[in-house]
């Protein structure tokens, strides 16, 4: 009984995944390397940019700052609470 309702489900599961298969290998294969070089191209010009906003834009030194008055703060924290 198994074998007779399973027989119809194979028969439907490979008629769909013959119509299915569209492209060949071949042109998969063919066509994921120009995909992947556009990818790559779009993500280089992306960064670019991002690298390019960061140089413009004062945040670097708003950082540096930042840093250097808040190690001043913990050194002359450190500096009269262990002396």
């Amino acid at each position: 009984m198994r074998l007779i309702l399973s027989l119809p489900v194979l028969v439907v599961v490979l008629a769909m995944v013959s119509e299915a298969a569209t492209k060949t290998d071949t042109e998969v294969s063919s066509s994921i390397p120009s995909k992947l070089r556009e990818l790559g191209s779009a993500l280089e010009e992306k960064v670019l940019a991002a690298i390019e906003h960061i140089k413009q834009s004062d945040i670097p030194k708003k950082t540096r700052t930042w840093f250097s008055e808040t190690y001043s703060k913990v050194k002359e924290k450190f500096k009269t609470t262990f002396s």
